[in-house]
């Protein structure tokens, strides 16, 4: 990889990268549009009678050879960078001459005891050999096992949960969550389509990222089931995540919305492949892709296409139909996954409890008794049973197990208004009952 073209005159801001290639009288302004073109324009034969593989990107070119003799293979490079720099020299054009920004080589092997390779100059320098490199925003290291990628992707993603917790003390969830998918699952998914199953490991830390987002944005405990976190918050899991990205690209290939040369990546593989091999891309989509279903692979759109599979990955997210009260929805919440400071909730999660017997003596503190049984609560009790019986008529003829259900999620056949009133009242019980104001779980010895 090499970045390339000085010519020490009229400054161009390209696509983020600076490019010094217009002459000075070209009467082009600095920033204009016509610069990135007449800049392709100008480097458009560049790739002429070059041997191996090359790539350009903004202002940076990639030549890429496969090693069957190294030998072989350093006269190949070395011919193609000298016929890149008589084009430059032909063209009245520098390649960055300094030191400090060589271009840099990377030689992508799984074996382990690798060949020598003879070392090769471009422009005068030595190319300088690394372990890896980075190309649009992906590290890509010599084993091609993504790790160092990964790890730095964790850890900005890190440091937007850390801001995220900050901010989870003034903002509702729903802002969570949007802020969440903008500025921490963005990093996550950097990338993903290409590392995907690449290491079990890897990919168990990334989902250990959303993991705790999870736990932010809810409003949970560690430790909370993550299937249930993931099930209230209406977030498919990063792995499904990663084969539904990656499948989406697929349906592009297939159905020749994406450049060319992908298209003829895309042929069949057969079952005996290394589990590495049959893990990247092209391997793995053409096996989950006919595992598909006949009516979404022949989806009319792409669009149709992604909003039909992620109905077949994501959770419907259990609303709390606006409800504003940041606190008490925190705690709805603790009740509705089952960990909370009741004592039949902790006593299930090893949690500082000695037993799950209610206070009340009757039975173990659980979200029913919790919400219809105990004693100590009978007052607020009433006060929350004569509201919602004003809202549903036949509210007091359910079963307790139904009543908690209705008092936890609302009604589906209720209008959202309405379902909005019946979790207003539930929350207003429980802070009434003042149950959750001192947590025994953090107080008892």
């Amino acid at each position: 990889m090499t970045d390339y073209l000085s010519n020490r005159n009229q400054r161009v801001v390209l696509n983020g990268v600076q490019s010094d290639w217009l002459p000075l009288n070209s009467g082009v302004p600095q920033g204009s549009v016509l610069g990135p073109l007449l800049f392709l324009i100008y480097i458009n034969d560049l790739t002429a009678n070059i041997s191996s593989q090359i790539k350009l990107f903004a202002d940076d070119a990639s030549l890429f050879l496969p090693v069957r003799d190294p030998a072989m293979c350093q006269q190949v490079l070395k011919k193609d960078l000298d016929t890149i720099t008589k084009w430059a020299y032909q063209w009245k054009m520098k390649f960055n001459p300094d030191i400090t920004k060589q271009a840099l080589e990377v030689i992508f092997s799984q074996k382990r005891n690798k060949p020598d390779h003879p070392p090769i100059n471009f422009n005068g320098i030595p190319v300088k050999r690394e372990s890896e490199a980075q190309h649009l925003g992906v590290v890509l290291d010599d084993k091609l096992n993504f790790r160092n990628h990964i790890i730095n992707k964790i850890k900005v993603a890190t440091k937007g949960l850390g801001l995220l917790k900050f901010l989870s003390k003034f903002m509702n969830r729903d802002k969570l969550n949007l802020m969440y998918k903008m500025y921490v699952r963005s990093h996550l998914d950097n990338g993903d389509v290409i590392y995907h199953n690449q290491s079990a490991e890897m990919m168990k830390k990334l989902e250990s990222v959303q993991y705790n987002a999870g736990l932010i944005v809810s409003g949970c405990w560690k430790g909370t089931s993550m299937d249930k976190i993931y099930s209230k918050l209406g977030w498919e899991s990063l792995d499904d995540r990663r084969n539904f990205r990656r499948l989406s690209l697929y349906y592009k290939i297939k159905n020749n919305l994406s450049p060319k040369y992908m298209v003829s990546l895309a042929k069949n593989f057969s079952t005996r492949i290394s589990a590495r091999f049959s893990n990247s891309f092209f391997p793995y989509c053409y096996h989950k892709w006919n595992l598909l279903d006949e009516k979404l692979k022949k989806s009319s759109s792409l669009s149709v296409f992604k909003s039909n599979f992620l109905k077949s990955i994501r959770p419907q997210k259990k609303s709390c139909f606006n409800v504003n009260d940041k606190n008490g929805i925190k705690i709805l919440t603790k009740l509705r996954v089952e960990f909370s400071d009741l004592r039949a909730h902790r006593i299930r999660h090893n949690f500082n409890c000695l037993s799950p017997t209610c206070r009340c003596g009757l039975e173990d503190e659980s979200n029913i008794h919790y919400l219809t049984s105990c004693n100590i609560f009978s007052e607020q009790c009433i006060s929350l049973y004569a509201n919602v019986s004003s809202i549903i008529p036949n509210f007091n003829s359910l079963n307790n197990e139904e009543i908690t259900q209705c008092l936890l999620y609302g009604n589906k056949s209720l209008k959202d208004d309405v379902n909005m009133k019946i979790l207003t009242g539930t929350v207003s019980f429980i802070k009434a009952t003042k149950r959750f104001d001192k947590l025994e779980a953090f107080n008892e010895t």
